[in-house]
């Protein structure tokens, strides 16, 4: 068994040797299946398997019920025949942050009117990711994307195991294609602007109906179970989980890997376009920090420039769209002035527009400065086109074709995450990453407008194809079985976490925990937003990791302690909050998302590090200075 695990570590290593070398891989075709829209919800319980003869632990986990996990699921499911068990912390498997992308997702534009192509695309990608993009990564996305979407999302066959989305279409039934803000060419397909939640409940749907796929609700992923091969290659075999509402700890052994598909950490932001709830929190991050997984490009965190500001209320998407569609951005005396801080305006890369809008802001002492204004735009169309976003507005008293919109930038989508090759492997081998929650070099120093959906599709798609395959997945497998059977260190793991008790508590000390946990969680979002938010300082980073330090020894205490959704919440918020911090902290150099501002000695260290490069807008003093906001 020694040999045959040298051997896989031997494929794996040349892949990752890949990746780093930035080459491209081979892009597979794809074939076409579907499925039938049934959105009822069945749940299992969970049980643990120790290897008896009844039940091989040959289900693949997935962690994750958004875009990502569920093309990882259905991949290996309906292609390769791998059973799935699919862990989604929401009651519902459309509790997931996919379901409230708004503008679409990147597909082709054939029309040869429109010039796209994959070039074009690659092209737009590496220009908002600020250059410091993966070639090989977004060549991925470019050349595999549209089958993807035609397979995942644009079935019409009679077997219905995959999706069948109703996206919007033209007059002469093709697909409608969209502009939006940095791409050269209108190739985003959408279902009006609530496209996120069309495609999570038809592709959530797909994976319920499926007969290899089991969904189980409701529970929450509280740490990786890890060991050691026989040659010290640490292996990921499975997790252990804490149900939502009961309580019951579990753990769930897999020989087959597991996928983190858990999305990014834009909620442990003050202001933030994710919705309220456990699912922004950074699980996936803080879940491979602690098995010892590898993580990068953290410091990354993509702020949307244009996010309804009301008082006492969470901030709300007004998405990319918009701004395709012809919205201006003005102060509050009706300047527009989105020309002052780039010449494509509006649809400048969403960094470069956030650091517009907060500058911005950052003129008045009270109240907001920046508005959103697409009252030119035809009223009625406006309503069709828009349809969420004006109920939105209508229940605040607001109106889309009369008033100008108060905003501010807030915290979107994580950029990096848990370093991966092009087909989702992580360091630990079965372990597996994909969408938001995976750093592949795609987004580089920030992402480009409607790639978030696709990238679930191609990424997840993949991470279910290398399972699936007999000589990738298939090799794994084997160690990983291996491994389980004489691993009493995994049992051990297993026994300690079920077997766990935590301390007697009684209702009024419990609610206690909880309380706390939510004060804890507010002064992670505060510390994050006032010195990790769009504009960051040397000194103010290195506030936030003191208090980031304090705050995270705090709540896996109570964790421990008193295991539940809250204190669970926390201790993967202060873990994600201090990987962010520390790797904005280590990178001077400001690019993309990352805007550090540097005074004095910091300055001269930095551009002293910098070689002038051809074709550079940059200058010495933008990069050094982070592109000074007064």
């Amino acid at each position: 068994m020694l040999s045959l695990s040298r051997a896989a570590k031997k494929i794996l290593g040349r892949e990752q040797r890949e990746l780093s070398n930035g080459l491209q891989k081979a892009f597979q075709g794809v074939s076409i299946s579907g499925v039938n829209v049934n959105m009822h919800v069945h749940s299992r319980s969970l049980s643990t398997h120790l290897g008896d003869n009844n039940n091989p632990n040959d289900a693949l986990i997935v962690i994750g019920s958004g875009v990502a996990g569920c093309s990882a699921a259905l991949i290996a499911a309906e292609k390769h025949k791998i059973p799935v068990t699919l862990l989604c912390a929401g009651s519902l498997p459309t509790d997931c942050n996919s379901y409230w992308a708004q503008g679409g997702i990147i597909y082709r534009n054939y029309d040869p009117a429109a010039n796209d192509s994959a070039a074009s695309l690659v092209a737009d990608v590496q220009r908002a990711g600020a250059g410091l993009c993966d070639d090989g990564a977004v060549w991925k996305l470019a050349l595999d994307g549209p089958d993807r979407v035609r397979e995942l999302l644009l079935d019409e066959s009679e077997e219905g195991r995959y999706a069948n989305v109703p996206f919007d279409r033209t007059q002469d039934g093709n697909l409608s294609c969209c502009l939006e803000a940095s791409h050269a060419a209108p190739r985003i397909i959408h279902f009006a602007d609530h496209t996120g939640k069309a495609i999570t409940e038809h592709i959530t749907a797909a994976a319920l109906n499926h007969p290899l796929i089991s969904v189980v609700t409701d529970t929450i992923v509280t740490d990786l179970i890890t060991a050691e091969t026989e040659d010290k290659q640490k292996i990921c075999l499975g997790t252990h989980t804490l149900h939502k509402n009961t309580g019951q700890r579990q753990s769930l052994v897999s020989t087959r890997g597991t996928i983190l598909a858990s999305g990014g950490l834009g909620g442990i932001y003050e202001h933030s376009t994710n919705p309220a709830g456990f699912n922004a929190l950074g699980s996936s991050t803080s879940l491979a920090t602690r098995a010892g997984a590898h993580t990068s490009d953290l410091e990354y965190v993509q702020f949307h420039p244009t996010a309804l500001q009301i008082p006492n209320e969470s901030c709300f998407l007004l998405t990319e769209a918009l701004r395709g569609e012809g919205a201006i951005l003005r102060d509050r005396n009706g300047r527009a002035f989105a020309n002052d801080f780039h010449p494509d305006g509006e649809l400048a890369p969403r960094d470069i527009v956030a650091r517009g809008v907060f500058n911005e802001n950052q003129k008045v002492d009270d109240g907001n400065n920046v508005f959103l204004d697409i009252t030119h735009r035809d009223s009625e169309w406006l309503k069709s086109r828009f349809p969420s976003i004006n109920a939105h507005l209508q229940q605040r008293g607001m109106d889309i074709t009369k008033d100008h919109l108060p905003i501010t930038p807030a915290a979107h989508y994580t950029c990096g995450g848990v370093t991966t090759d092009l087909e989702g492997c992580t360091n630990i081998m079965g372990l597996f990453c994909a969408g938001e929650a995976a750093r592949t070099g795609l987004h580089g120093g920030n992402r480009l407008a409607s790639t978030s959906l696709l990238e679930g599709l191609v990424y997840g798609g993949a991470a279910g194809d290398f399972v699936g395959r007999p000589e990738q997945g298939g090799l794994v497998h084997e160690i990983l079985k291996e491994t389980l059977h004489r691993s009493s260190e995994t049992r051990d793991q297993i026994r300690e976490w079920q077997d766990g008790k935590s301390l007697k508590k009684n209702s009024a000390e419990a609610e206690n925990d909880k309380e706390g946990s939510k004060e804890l969680l507010k002064k992670v979002r505060r510390i994050m937003w006032d010195h990790v938010g769009v504009v960051r300082t040397p000194i103010g980073l290195t506030h936030a990791m003191s208090k980031l330090a304090e705050i995270k020894e705090e709540a896996s205490d109570l964790m421990r302690k008193n295991p539940c959704v809250e204190t669970v919440g926390i201790r993967d918020a202060a873990y994600a909050g201090e990987s962010v911090t520390q790797a904005a902290l280590a990178n001077r150099v400001s690019a993309g998302a990352h805007c550090i501002v540097l005074e004095g000695p910091d300055v001269n260290e930095v551009e002293a590090s910098i070689e002038p490069q051809e074709d550079s807008t940059e200058t010495s003093q933008e990069i050094g200075g982070a592109l000074r906001l007064r």
